[in-house]
């Protein structure tokens, strides 16, 4: 991972989160970074409890947020320290109060649990997937009890711009890590992917373009491609190229990963747009729902936001 000086880690007391912490203080301390510790109380929740109450607002949002920063005492207090940190309690939406605090403290990473208090046995959580599209930032989402090193990345690659980020991120963290890399390519055959008739092919089905060598000619110019995108990347780490076929992107990067037994995904995300905030693609979109590791999402620096 390239070098970060700010992290910003958002817990909500859950198993999942505690992970998450566990793993940006690891984190924080191999860059050196100073952590920033964000628990945000749901205003809504508040503005229910007062009104329930017939009471102030303001008196049960004082309240609650002097609880929670006792709660997040002890809470920290149950984990190793970072060495630099700073613990935030903020009081709002938490979607919103997550992204406003990454973008404000110009973190270099967002880490959360994948799963928060809903604990979600696959896929990403609603807040934990809204982050991963949203947040302007590289944003790490952790798997429940993973606060370890990384040791299988399957890093994504479809020959973008953002692919090259990919690339530079899993050869730091198999460096950082020790870890071992996967650099996967999936790749579908074209007489599968086009579904319009065309003069080679009936209407009723798939385009049957190809015959048995050109597929084979196809299949080698895609492993000499990848294997010239990866570069110099692959040096000094213990590495493989793999080409992955399936009819959907995601999936098929979700099987591998599971085969493979990986511990972390790194794909891609669209970073460039003038959208206040950052949205995915279809194949980091497709993943997040079937999540079987933790993922790191890179995106490329956002202009004119």
């Amino acid at each position: 991972m390239n070098k970060l000086t700010t992290i910003l880690v958002a817990v909500d007391f859950s198993t999942g989160s505690r992970t998450a912490y566990e793993q940006a203080v690891r984190i924080a301390a191999l860059h050196g970074a100073k952590l920033q510790v964000l628990h945000v109380v749901d205003s809504a929740a508040v503005a229910v409890l007062a009104e329930s109450r017939e009471e102030p607002f303001e008196n049960h949002a004082r309240v609650a947020t002097e609880g929670a920063s006792a709660a997040l005492t002890r809470w920290l207090e149950q984990s190793p320290a970072a060495a630099d940190y700073e613990v935030t309690i903020a009081l709002g939406t938490p979607l919103h109060e997550i992204l406003e605090h990454a973008r404000t403290l110009k973190a270099d990473l967002l880490v959360a649990g994948i799963a928060g208090a809903g604990d979600m046995p696959a896929g990403a959580g609603s807040i934990s997937s809204k982050l991963a599209r949203k947040v302007q930032t590289p944003v790490l989402l952790v798997r429940t009890n993973h606060p370890q090193a990384f040791r299988k990345i399957v890093a994504c690659i479809d020959f973008s711009e953002n692919s090259r980020a990919v690339v530079e991120q899993a050869h730091s963290l198999a460096r950082m890590d020790g870890a071992s890399v996967d650099f996967v390519h999936v790749w579908q055959e074209p007489w599968v992917a086009m579904a319009y008739p065309t003069p080679f092919a009936d209407p009723g089905g798939p385009a049957m373009v190809y015959t048995p060598e050109e597929r084979e000619a196809c299949i080698q110019r895609l492993r000499t491609d990848l294997h010239e995108f990866v570069g110099v990347a692959a040096q000094g780490i213990e590495s493989t190229e793999v080409l992955q076929e399936s009819s959907s992107h995601g999936n098929g990067i979700a099987t591998h990963a599971q085969e493979v037994l990986a511990d972390l995904i790194i794909i891609g995300g669209k970073g460039r747009t003038n959208l206040r905030y950052v949205l995915l693609g279809s194949t980091a979109e497709r993943l997040l729902t079937r999540l079987p590791c933790s993922l790191l999402v890179v995106k490329l620096p956002v202009e004119n936001i």
